[in-house]
């Protein structure tokens, strides 16, 4: 049985990609609200209360690490998946560094994504 989170927030700059992560997460039952850059996310996560936020590393206006690190001001306990298309070491240290909870890089399979989001599930 998948569990499911409830709201999740989802900050993805291609188009392409935001798309079909949305489709999936919602087919799986979760509610998404999506936003193309950094900032739009850091804005409707003030507003919002969400179980989970899944976020690209570059994104324009404010990228993926900038919002993690915004975030881990306000609650250092709440969940949230990195990915990346971009496999460098330093990418990786840094987001594990500013408080990623775990970190996918693209492609990634979405049975590897379920997986990551199940481990935050309160069952």
């Amino acid at each position: 049985m998948e569990a499911n989170l409830g709201k999740i927030l989802l900050a993805e700059d291609d188009k392409i990609m935001r798309s079909m992560l949305l489709d999936s997460l919602e087919h799986m039952g979760h509610t998404v609200h999506d936003a193309e850059n950094g900032e739009i996310a850091w804005e409707l996560w003030q507003k919002e209360s969400y179980d989970l936020l899944i976020t690209d590393i570059n994104m324009p206006k404010l990228n993926g690490i900038d919002l993690l690190k915004k975030i881990r001001t306000k609650s250092t306990l709440f969940p949230v998946i990195v990915i990346t298309g971009v496999y460098l070491e330093s990418a990786e240290n840094q987001a594990l560094e500013s408080g990623a909870s775990a970190l996918l890089y693209k492609p990634f399979k979405m049975k590897d994504l379920y997986e990551a989001i199940n481990r935050f599930a309160v069952l």
